[in-house]
């Protein structure tokens, strides 16, 4: 039996898909949320590139080095920082990455802690990054590329098996 290249490579992408639906089924169910680290500020810990997974956790559970995502004051976005300190008479902590010389500079109030860390993935966050820094011409762009790409490979691989039966 002769293995065909075009059986590997859609075999492969079936189960690549088939692992990525059942990672974000595992989470969606499991309540995480996810958030790509885009800097590294809690270097060794955590650096520029991964995902970091949390739970919502109710405050008053909270401890001093716990690992938290905390939306800005403004809402403008997020950052994933270690707790160094917490008052629970006024629902507030204060944070600091662990490659950073001082703490953050505002407490973090309790309503802005979208969740404890619990568990994260190395590199993942490339592609979140990626997105995020490209405006929608660019990425209209590059998906049209791939686009135009996989289609016409599907085309060339259709017109090679027509040509190749007629011959034989």
């Amino acid at each position: 039996m002769k293995i065909k290249p075009g059986n590997i490579l859609f075999n492969m992408l079936a189960v690549v898909t088939v692992l990525a639906v059942l990672f974000v089924g595992f989470n969606i169910f499991s309540g995480a949320r996810g958030y790509a680290v885009v800097t590294d500020s809690m270097a060794p810990t955590l650096n520029r590139g991964d995902v970091v997974f949390v739970k919502q956790t109710e405050f008053e559970s909270l401890n001093e080095g716990d690992i938290v995502t905390v939306q800005f004051a403004d809402g403008s976005g997020f950052f994933t920082h270690k707790i160094v300190s917490i008052d629970y008479f006024a629902g507030a902590i204060r944070t600091k990455g662990d490659a950073n010389e001082s703490e953050d500079p505002q407490p973090s109030m309790s309503e802005q802690i979208m969740g404890k860390m619990w568990y994260s993935v190395p590199l993942l966050g490339y592609f979140s990054i990626a997105f995020n820094e490209m405006d929608v011409i660019t990425l209209s762009v590059i998906l049209a590329v791939v686009l135009i790409i996989i289609t016409g490979a599907s085309v060339l691989v259709s017109t090679k098996r027509k040509r190749g039966g007629k011959n034989e």
